[in-house]
């Protein structure tokens, strides 16, 4: 879609999102080993089912077959990205794009963009192993960069590289090329702060994954910023004992998803996600977050 905004043949960039498609499910692989997720968009995930497979196939016990879909998970994810990579080299070598264009995507990818997407996994792995005591130390701010870093960013590569594939140039100060970098940015982080609030509302039938699996993982989410915030000594006590909780009953998770709700958490989750996608720059000024990107 970028690629024909700018003008460009759209099949030219079907190699390129694919390569992104398959950047991102590597991502999704290790983030559900990370997580300790066992469904994913309804099937289980990697882990789960190489686990279950070695059961199976070698009489593995439950220690070693944990350890098996680990490993297999892990090696999953490596060679899904060296896939992404020859996927974005398809696009030279099969649609006549200009080599010094694929290689100037390819170069911000492997450096900019997966530095501070990891960066971000890692602040969302130590906010998730916050305890409450931590909570001061975290912001808004703070988790929307986060969310930023983790799925917005690879937004903005998709919009970025589409525009650069159309237009055919190398040159990431383009007008069209930035202005579709922006836009998809935000709607990146708009997608993440709606899809924290689906997995606490939404239907399991709909997301694959366990209603209130992100209460029991502890994740520190707008939504739980917003409701601890304007709760009492009760209510924030109430939220604290079952945040985090793996083994928490569906009847509490219930209970404290009503509490985010009459505390402002989603309804505050909602409005930011449409100010992201409303305002070009929703902060009130182009400033960015401040990443450090690290060269390769």
């Amino acid at each position: 879609m970028a690629c024909g905004g700018v003008g460009g043949n759209e099949d030219v960039a079907v190699p390129a999102a694919a390569g992104v498609e398959i950047f991102h499910t590597w991502t999704l692989v290790h983030d559900d080993l990370i997580d300790n997720d066992a469904f994913r968009r309804g099937f289980p995930t990697v882990h789960e089912a190489a686990a279950k497979e070695s059961t199976k196939s070698f009489g593995f016990d439950e220690i070693r077959s944990k350890e098996y879909g680990r490993n297999i998970a892990i090696l999953t994810g490596d060679i899904q990205h060296g896939w992404a990579t020859t996927l974005f080299i398809d696009c030279a070598l099969r649609k006549n794009v200009d080599l010094s264009v694929v290689v100037a995507i390819l170069q911000h990818l492997q450096s900019y963009v997966l530095s501070n997407l990891i960066y971000g996994e890692v602040l969302d792995v130590q906010f998730g192993m916050a305890s409450g005591t931590d909570w001061p130390n975290i912001s808004e701010d703070r988790i929307v960069e986060m969310l930023w870093l983790k799925t917005g960013i690879l937004y903005e590569f998709a919009g970025l590289a589409g525009a650069m594939i159309g237009k055919n140039t190398s040159n990431f100060d383009d007008t069209h090329v930035k202005a579709i970098k922006n836009f998809t940015g935000f709607c990146g982080t708009a997608f993440q702060l709606q899809d924290d609030i689906i997995g606490i509302l939404g239907d399991e039938k709909e997301t694959g994954k366990p209603v209130g699996s992100d209460i029991r993982e502890g994740k520190k989410t707008v939504i739980i910023y917003e409701a601890l915030k304007n709760a009492n000594g009760f209510q924030k006590k109430e939220i604290l004992s079952v945040l985090g909780q793996r083994d928490a009953s569906v009847k509490r998770v219930r209970e404290v998803t009503l509490l985010l709700q009459e505390l402002g958490g989603v309804q505050r989750t909602q409005d930011l996600a449409r100010m992201y996608i409303e305002r070009p720059f929703p902060l009130g000024s182009a400033r960015r977050f401040k990443i450090q990107a690290i060269v390769i």
